[in-house]
């Protein structure tokens, strides 16, 4: 286990790359982490940007299925933390030189009515904590330096989270069909799908993996947070300028221009 104050320098190091949109520089130099580190890590970092100002809006799921696994090169669930200084609304426009590397996800994201309990999750339906399902698009720093892709690197990146636009969404109680399904769409034209119930899955099951993941270290989900349950297609490079949309069925849509 590494010392505090080790872990406290590293932190400030990785803020200010990060804030300079030129991460990692720590793994570039040959830095490798246990997941504890790196979570220790990512931790730190996050007690400087609320320092600074920034508030916790809720947490990301990473790494959710076997596709996204292979690319990472991890075969585990990790977690990150969603600041309100990242959070943007459907149509937005961003310009690709406020990310290094720009990579995207279409997933569904909730919004938490309170704490989630363990009889939330003795099904595979809608956890009844879920107060809203929103679509979404994750926006990526899709750079890692280490020579090798690892958890730790992963973890301490803030699980590559550089924000997310989202939808409007729509109660549990609203949703009229069963037939779920995803689509992400570069100017009209397709790049990824997913269909079916394990869209619905994967929202029970990172909701409970990440709810026991954070308890085991102290902490808890709280009532208005907004969770990334985690993408079932892949992770998407955005190398030019695009309107980006994310169609899920029964929920809704979300934009985004790339410029």
């Amino acid at each position: 286990m590494t010392d505090a104050a080790a872990i406290d320098d590293w932190a400030v190091r990785q803020l200010a790359d990060y804030d300079a949109r030129h991460p990692g520089s720590l793994f570039a130099s040959g830095l490798q982490l246990g997941v504890h580190d790196a979570y220790a890590l990512q931790a730190a970092i996050a007690e400087l940007r609320y320092l600074r100002g920034e508030q916790l809006v809720g947490y990301k799921v990473g790494c959710t299925s076997a596709t996204v696994r292979s690319q990472l090169g991890i075969d585990h669930c990790i977690f990150g933390r969603l600041f309100d200084t990242e959070q943007h609304v459907s149509g937005v426009a961003l310009a690709r030189t406020q990310f290094a590397n720009l990579a995207i996800e279409g997933e569904l994201a909730v919004e938490l009515s309170r704490e989630p309990v363990p009889e939330d999750f003795t099904s595979n339906a809608i956890p009844a904590c879920v107060a809203r399902i929103i679509p979404v698009i994750e926006l990526h720093h899709h750079r890692l330096r280490g020579e090798t892709p690892s958890a730790g690197e992963l973890i301490a990146h803030n699980a590559i989270h550089a924000g997310v636009v989202a939808g409007e969404g729509i109660c549990p109680s609203e949703i009229d069909s069963q037939d779920w399904s995803l689509q992400i769409l570069a100017d009209d034209q397709l790049l990824d799908h997913y269909t079916g119930p394990d869209l619905v899955t994967t929202i029970n099951s990172s909701l409970h993996w990440l709810a026991e993941s954070l308890r085991a270290q102290g902490k808890r989900l709280q009532a208005g947070q907004r969770i990334l349950t985690g993408s079932l297609p892949s992770l998407l490079p955005i190398t030019t300028a695009c309107r980006l949309q994310v169609t899920a069925s029964p929920v809704g849509e979300v934009t985004a221009e790339i410029t």
